[in-house]
């Protein structure tokens, strides 16, 4: 009777048992799909992350160059304004003065 219990007892725990490894067995593939899914999700962020590094570099890139022929230009303005002033400020200075003498 004693063997019969124990037998008993022994026969529930490994049902119990069975059960507790095809619960976890589940839960494990469960896991391992997420786990694909992450390595998809991560896969597609590392392509993003590299494309807007990319843009970001070329935006820099165009960036400078526009600084540059704006620098360019603003010198190339400058010197046209200089020699607007030495063109303007050479024949009107005297008579600018001849009028302010005459006015007098």
């Amino acid at each position: 009777m004693i063997f019969y219990l124990g037998e008993a007892v022994l026969f529930a725990a490994l049902l119990l048992t069975s059960l507790q490894v095809l619960r976890m067995r589940r839960e494990l593939q469960r896991m391992r799909a997420y786990h694909a899914e992450f390595q998809q999700v991560f896969g597609k962020t590392e392509t993003a992350l590299a494309t807007i590094q990319a843009t970001i570099r070329e935006l820099h890139a165009s960036g400078r160059d526009v600084l540059e022929e704006l620098g360019q230009r603003i010198d190339a303005g400058r010197r046209l304004a200089g020699d607007l002033k030495q063109i303007g400020a050479g024949p009107e200075t005297p008579r600018v003065a001849g009028r302010k003498a005459n006015a007098a």
